[in-house]
């Protein structure tokens, strides 16, 4: 079945590190965006980002997220690869119980992951199934290079068959960052990359 999102041609979005091609792909009624580099090598490097409008577009000085995208855009620019966006803010937890959980965090001094779930959500229940999709529909291969910290993406890339090697993105460490950071590797199995 064809949807309107595979009649869409690419744009071409001009970033500091490059160019990206960048169209919209439809899983299940779910509308991910795709940006792949001008050329894609054999072995390209992926990074899956979920919405986080604090950090990507506040810039907020105590979230990694808006670092980490501006490190695999230049990544990807350089190395060849594709990102796949998807909009789920609060690990798909949505944008109120985001709040919420913040709220939680900053009143009671409970972490990120006590706060979502104290609000009836899991840690982390995304699958990356859907994104997992969208890289199908943008690429053949199988053997890719991961830029992520989070082994549940690593997983689940490797029980839908791809071979992966992990690459970091150099995300600057500040101050304001490290709880944030600590949480996610004592509550989520990030990988610290010190």
């Amino acid at each position: 079945m064809t949807t309107e999102a595979d009649d869409q041609p690419f744009v071409h979005v001009p970033t500091p590190g490059g160019i990206l091609k960048v169209k919209v792909a439809d899983v299940n009624g779910q509308s991910l965006l795709v940006a792949i580099s001008e050329t894609l090598p054999e072995v390209p490097v992926v990074r899956f980002q979920s919405s986080c409008v604090f950090g990507e577009a506040f810039h907020a000085v105590d979230c990694d997220c808006g670092a980490q995208m501006t490190a695999a855009v230049n990544l990807i620019c350089e190395q060849g690869g594709i990102i796949i966006y998807a909009w789920e803010e609060g690990r798909g937890a949505g944008i109120i119980d985001k709040l919420k959980a913040i709220a939680l965090q900053q009143t009671q001094g409970i972490s990120t992951a006590d706060a979502f779930v104290s609000l009836g959500h899991e840690p982390d229940p995304r699958t990356f199934q859907a994104h997992i999709a969208a890289l199908r529909q943008s690429f053949e291969g199988t053997t890719i290079k991961v830029a992520s910290a989070n082994p549940k993406k690593i997983s689940a890339l490797q029980k839908a068959g791809y071979t992966v090697e992990r690459v970091k993105l150099e995300v600057p460490k500040t101050p304001e960052r490290a709880a944030y950071l600590k949480h996610k590797q004592d509550y989520l199995g990030h990988i610290d990359d010190d």
